[in-house]
């Protein structure tokens, strides 16, 4: 196996930083939603998350790199959320955009197959995430369906 590139190792202490934050956030809203749905979906966050981080920071680790220390800790054990359930959701959101472009710029400058590989998959595996988010959205009222192509084939049946 080819040693990881000065790009890659840039690009993968990206994802690592992101994550270490996103799961941080995540385990705080998990906390601190009002319904079960939601709750679950946030730590469905950590869960992803948590792979993310283990995956890369291994990759690291066999380059002799460091990795950044969880913030886990630095969550309360508050379950009295200061933010609505709606702008948790829309951070959530926007972390799932940043976590795709991440994923993105990664697989442009990865040389080594395995490394490119994994940002394929993690885009993937965000992208599903992100469109559940999306659906829970959708079902509060908080966001709008997005305009759809013409179903031309659902038409015909009428």
């Amino acid at each position: 196996m080819h040693s990881l590139t000065s790009l890659e190792v840039t690009a993968i202490q990206e994802i690592v930083n992101t994550n270490v934050l996103g799961k941080t956030l995540m385990l705080a809203f998990s906390q601190v939603a009002t319904t079960q749905k939601l709750r679950s979906y946030f730590f469905d966050g950590v869960k992803l998350a948590s792979k993310q981080i283990k995956h890369f920071t291994e990759l690291l680790s066999e380059a002799d790199l460091p990795s950044p220390r969880l913030l886990d800790a630095y969550v309360t054990n508050s379950t009295i959320s200061p933010f609505s359930d709606k702008l948790m959701m829309y951070h959530t959101s926007t972390a799932v955009t940043i976590a795709i472009d991440n994923c993105g710029a990664g697989l442009s400058m990865s040389f080594r197959s395995d490394v490119a590989v994994e940002f394929s998959q993690l885009i993937g595996r965000i992208g599903k995430y992100g469109k559940d988010g999306i659906r829970i959205m959708i079902e509060q009222g908080w966001m709008e369906e997005p305009p759809m192509a013409t179903d031309r084939k659902k038409l015909a049946e009428k």
